[in-house]
């Protein structure tokens, strides 16, 4: 009997011990906080028309395999802001603005963790000179017209090899859209009046010959 009280006598003290110390189960250790590992930055390369902006958004990848939309936990800038803001400000967070044509790297960051992406701001075609704008031309001759676009950040840029040319009245004059000889008219076989138009777009200018 002695023995078997002593048996029963450790058994509780152990009992005792275990419950007292957790050591038989209790809670378990909470898991670890998922880190992150890397930020995917979308769109991918965006171009977009001056005075337009852009919605940038931040992908995080974790250490658990998940992923989550971080755009409005990350650090956004611009490398060159004089060609694009882009926000901070809650509501707003990854909104960037364009200033200027041109390029400009957008970055997201969290602590040590960061990604860009390239914003390309294309100035907007606002009209089309052509030029010459009234010339006379005998027939069977030949007349180079040239077009020049303005764009919406003031600067201008030949671009006659980029417009559609046409002509309202084939019968006095053609106008060529191949390579090597975009804009160049010939007068045909009746004499009279044709507007010569350059179009680009929903954008368009337009000059008149005349076969006298």
């Amino acid at each position: 009997m002695k023995g078997q009280f002593k048996i029963w006598f450790l058994v509780l003290l152990i009992a005792v011990f275990m419950a007292g110390c957790g050591c038989g189960g209790g809670e378990e250790t909470p898991a670890p906080t998922p880190t992150l590992l890397s930020i995917t930055v979308s769109p991918s390369n965006p171009d977009i028309v001056l005075g337009s902006t852009q919605q940038f958004t931040a992908t995080g990848t974790f250490s658990d395999n998940t992923t989550q939309d971080i755009t409005t936990s990350v650090t956004w800038s611009s490398s060159d802001v004089s060609i694009a803001t882009i926000s901070n400000a809650p509501g707003s967070q990854g909104l960037a603005t364009s200033l200027a044509s041109g390029s400009t790297l957008i970055t997201a960051t969290s602590g040590n963790i960061s990604a860009s992406t390239t914003l390309t701001i294309k100035a907007e075609l606002v009209s089309i000179e052509v030029t010459p704008t009234y010339p006379v031309v005998t027939f069977g001759a030949t007349i180079q017209f040239t077009a020049t676009g303005t764009f919406s950040d003031k600067t201008t840029q030949d671009i006659t090899t980029s417009v559609t040319w046409s002509s309202s009245d084939t019968s006095i004059a053609t106008i060529s859209n191949a390579a090597g000889s975009q804009g160049v008219a010939t007068t045909d076989h009746e004499r009279g009046i044709s507007i010569i138009k350059a179009t680009l777009g929903d954008i368009s200018g337009s000059a008149t010959l005349v076969d006298p």
